[in-house]
């Protein structure tokens, strides 16, 4: 669009990191309440109290700032874990313990994205994540496809457990699901 009054995306002002915050929190509180299609940007603006004009300098969705949030939590999760260097197998448990403790600390919002139907986001990202860590670049295709298997079962497992107010401790859920794959941790 060639207007004077289109906006040259090297003039847009950065993000602010506050604002951004306040927008992350009222659109988590408003999932809480209703499907992500029935929020508009008005309801999110007023929640936050934040002007339009600062919502679209940060986001341009409400499903953007879903991800902006996950892509941070996975980003501080791989250098929580490279902080950590395992060398292990994504199967064993001390990396399904150190795995579920992370995110616990993430438990509303994780919780909130599973309760509103969107945790395909979480499960996209927890599979990149996987692939990523334990698969960069081209890998053998078994490899590659027991990656994307135990992607879903921890997501799956992480929503069950999560369903069911995490009655089990999380040593159990790692022994749990360690066991699990207790065939396969040789192999990758």
């Amino acid at each position: 669009m060639n207007s004077i009054y289109a906006i040259d995306e090297k003039q847009k002002a950065p993000a602010n990191p506050s604002v951004r915050k306040l927008i992350l929190d009222a659109t988590v509180q408003l999932l809480k309440e209703k499907p992500i299609s029935k929020i508009s940007v008005t309801d999110i603006t007023e929640k936050a109290g934040v002007s339009r004009m600062s919502y679209y300098r940060n986001f341009s969705s409400k499903e953007e700032i879903l991800t902006d949030h996950l892509d941070e939590i996975f980003r501080d999760y791989t250098e929580f874990i490279r902080k950590w260097d395992y060398k292990g197998s994504c199967f064993e448990s001390p990396f399904l313990h150190k795995c579920f403790g992370y995110f616990i600390g993430h438990r509303d919002f994780l919780n909130t994205l599973l309760k509103s139907g969107m945790g395909d986001l979480l499960l996209k990202h927890l599979t990149d994540y996987i692939m990523d860590f334990f698969c960069p670049g081209d890998c053998d295709i078994v490899q590659y496809y027991k990656l994307q298997a135990f992607s879903g079962s921890i997501y799956n497992t992480y929503a069950a457990w999560q369903a069911r107010n995490c009655k089990e401790s999380l040593n159990d859920m790692a022994k749990i699901i360690s066991t699990i794959y207790e065939e396969t941790k040789s192999h990758v």
